[in-house]
């Protein structure tokens, strides 16, 4: 088989994550301060990749807590409460684009902050960001806890590809379990909705949804998952929960999806879908995925909320981190992320006026 240019050179950068992820040094740090940490505390992002390195360091160094934080707004002073109630002699932050030094200050114990958003100045706090190393790197947290730990590939494959990315790692991953990808494919947005890794990986997305308590339960479940196949072949009670929770909010998230594709003009260039707030949000979710199926447009899914729209916007062709930082000036609103793919909260009033200059910018 001939490969074009076009395709090896996609299929490098997607593999070659191997380049400036963190230092030698600066993973042995790591490994040293969670070896030493009796009862450390994790705060970490509620969406895949967030998730699975949370899963990965718990399993690994078998000690701590784990709290999911969710992904709109800062991580700040209200999450207090947690240190308090916990009494961690470690704190660590994975996977959160926005920490308020005011909630560092109150942390009386050493903090590890292992991320991979644009870099934050803080203090008091010991911070690894790939982006210190390279400034166009694009490296999951998932995968930095793989590379601490060398440990549970299996969550590290089905982190990195939540966050729309390819490792290194995934012909190994290959080789261990061959009926869940076949050799051929690499793309990150084929593998999440075309296969049954990607099935896997949209069930540990749609478990972090719904009530505080339910979310909670099924990560304590995940924490004693130790392979997939107990997940997809429902072999005992952890997994047969957590495929009841997807089955039921995938029968929601399917019926927005129709939704969505109904409302797609082919001509224009952008395409937005707004829907009622309701328990659960599948905004992320479905932004991703019909950017996949419409790769050359910019998707903004909006979901409302009493006084504000909650988006996210994503566009694989054009920074749209930047096109919306340039949008939201002087409007009622806040939001950033990544090169390709971010959320944003904006006050109904300015909403009309941020979808108008998106459009302008994207042009």
């Amino acid at each position: 088989m001939i490969f074009s240019k076009k395709a090896i050179e996609k299929f490098y950068i997607d593999l070659d994550l191997n380049v400036s992820v963190l230092t030698d040094s600066e993973i042995n740090e790591i490994r040293e301060i969670l070896d030493k940490a009796n009862n450390p505390l994790y705060l970490f992002d509620d969406d895949g990749d967030g998730v699975c390195a949370y899963l990965i360091l718990k399993k690994h160094f078998k000690k701590g807590k784990g709290i999911s934080i969710k992904s709109a707004g800062a991580l700040d002073t209200k999450y207090s409460v947690y240190i308090y109630e916990e009494k961690p002699d470690l704190v660590v932050i994975l996977d959160k684009a926005v920490v308020k030094q005011e909630l560092i200050d109150e942390i009386p114990c050493e903090i590890l902050y292992i991320d991979h958003h644009p870099i934050q100045e803080l203090k008091k706090v010991k911070y690894y960001n790939p982006l210190i190393h390279d400034k166009k790197s694009y490296i999951p947290t998932s995968y930095m806890a793989y590379k601490i730990t060398n440990d549970n590939l299996w969550l590290a494959i089905v982190g990195c590809l939540f966050d729309y990315k390819s490792p290194d790692f995934l012909n190994e991953f290959k080789k261990q379990y061959p009926d869940l990808l076949d050799k051929t494919h690499t793309d990150p947005g084929y593998i999440l909705f075309k296969t049954e890794l990607g099935r896997l990986i949209k069930l540990f997305a749609f478990n972090m949804k719904g009530k505080n308590s339910e979310v909670k339960k099924s990560i304590e479940l995940l924490e004693n998952i130790e392979s997939p196949y107990e997940i997809i072949n429902k072999t005992n009670e952890n997994a047969e929960y957590l495929q009841k929770r997807y089955e039921k909010l995938n029968r929601e998230y399917e019926l927005l999806l129709d939704k969505a594709k109904n409302c797609i003009n082919n001509k224009d260039k952008v395409i937005v879908f707004e829907y009622p707030s309701s328990k659960t949000s599948f905004t992320q979710y479905l932004a991703t995925e019909l950017s996949y199926a419409h790769q050359n447009k910019t998707v903004i899914v909006a979901r409302e909320k009493e006084n504000d729209f909650k988006l996210s916007l994503r566009n694989q062709k054009k920074d749209i981190s930047k096109i919306l930082a340039k949008a939201l000036n002087g409007l009622s609103g806040y939001g950033g992320g990544h090169k390709h793919a971010c959320g944003a909260s904006i006050d109904k009033k300015d909403y009309e006026n941020l979808i108008e200059r998106i459009r302008k910018l994207t042009k």
